[in-house]
């Protein structure tokens, strides 16, 4: 584990500047569906840009969850809401290793800056994708790692290769306290100021013994090879707010000086909802208080509207999120500004 670097940043992210962030990242209107399959739930949306093409990676399980896990799958569009379906990118198998059932996957290394390219940035000459991986059959069954796959060309579903071994597991020695159970999604992405001291920078989500999620990070120098930056995790909203059952699916953006998280919290009354938080140093936080980014409010998604994946094109911002319904469907929908 690599101690928290000391710097001179601020710790506490103004309310006026909170305010600020917070207009910026409305998007207001509500689209709908736009990744819906009638024998599997999806989820977990990562879209970038490439080429001349907005590409979409996307998590799929069979409604039967029981005898199922997650796989990874890629659409494309030319609009972000008309998207045509491609094929896997990573798929369960019988060859019982660590990853052979559970292999949800996220686009690594995209530029980061709020209103930037969108697009993938290649790391040590690969284009990348981060997944929660297993070996056990179901929904999100413990214990759950972390596993990344590389290839020369992000869009063709057949092309990724996935590195032997896990970069970070539960069991790891210098695993700290809340993230000893399972390894949920990351967020990895090249952080140009060097704020950790290092390049590279692992946002994830993990579980302890207590069953509540919380936010880590870990650090690289190569963006394949990772250690544990701290010992605690960066953002806990149970912390403040004891209700709080998940802090996850984390993405940062960076606007001006300010790292920016998006995430999901799931409380012990209500659903699930988007909301952010702002930091200097990406060390401390400052949560936003007031009304979610994105929140369940539509019948077609009355039960949760979370996980989210914003970008912004030709200053439009379009996020990207997981809708659930009391009519057991869940899939990815977008709401735009």
């Amino acid at each position: 584990m690599i101690p928290f670097r000391q710097t001179d940043l601020p710790t506490k992210v103004p309310a006026s500047e909170m305010e600020r962030i917070h207009a910026a990242l409305q998007t207001p209107v509500k689209y709908g569906a736009v990744m819906k399959r009638e024998n599997a739930f999806t989820d977990s949306p990562t879209v970038f840009r490439y080429g001349d093409s907005f590409y979409m990676y996307f998590i799929a399980i069979s409604k039967d969850t029981s005898v199922s896990g997650y796989e990874t799958h890629l659409a494309r569009s030319e609009d972000l809401l008309r998207w045509e379906y491609l094929g896997p990118v990573l798929r369960r198998d019988g060859l019982d290793r660590w990853d052979s059932r559970q292999c949800a996957g996220y686009a690594a290394y995209i530029d980061i800056a709020f209103d930037g390219t969108c697009e993938l940035q290649r790391t040590a000459g690969f284009y990348h994708v981060s997944y929660l991986a297993g070996n056990s059959d179901g929904y999100e069954p413990d214990p759950l790692l972390m596993g990344l796959a590389r290839s020369t060309d992000p869009t063709d579903p057949g092309a990724f290769s996935r590195l032997p071994e896990p970069i970070l597991r539960p069991e790891d020695p210098d695993a700290r306290p809340f993230e000893d159970k399972t390894l949920y999604k990351s967020f990895l992405f090249r952080d140009d100021a060097r704020v950790t001291g290092r390049p590279f920078v692992n946002a994830y989500n993990a579980k302890g013994q207590d069953g509540r999620e919380r936010i880590f990070l870990a650090v690289s120098e190569d963006g394949e090879r990772f250690e544990r930056y701290g010992d605690r995790a960066v953002l806990d909203a149970s912390e403040e707010r004891p209700g709080a059952l998940i802090t996850g699916d984390p993405q940062i953006i960076r606007m001006d000086d300010l790292y920016v998280m998006l995430y999901f919290r799931l409380n012990t009354k209500g659903g699930a909802f988007d909301t952010f938080a702002c930091s200097y140093d990406l060390i401390h936080w400052t949560q936003w208080t007031g009304k979610p980014l994105i929140a369940p409010t539509e019948p077609w998604e009355n039960v949760h509207a979370h996980k989210p994946w914003l970008i912004r094109y030709k200053g439009v911002s379009y996020h990207f999120y997981c809708a659930v319904n009391d009519k057991k469907e869940r899939f990815i929908a977008v709401a735009h500004s």
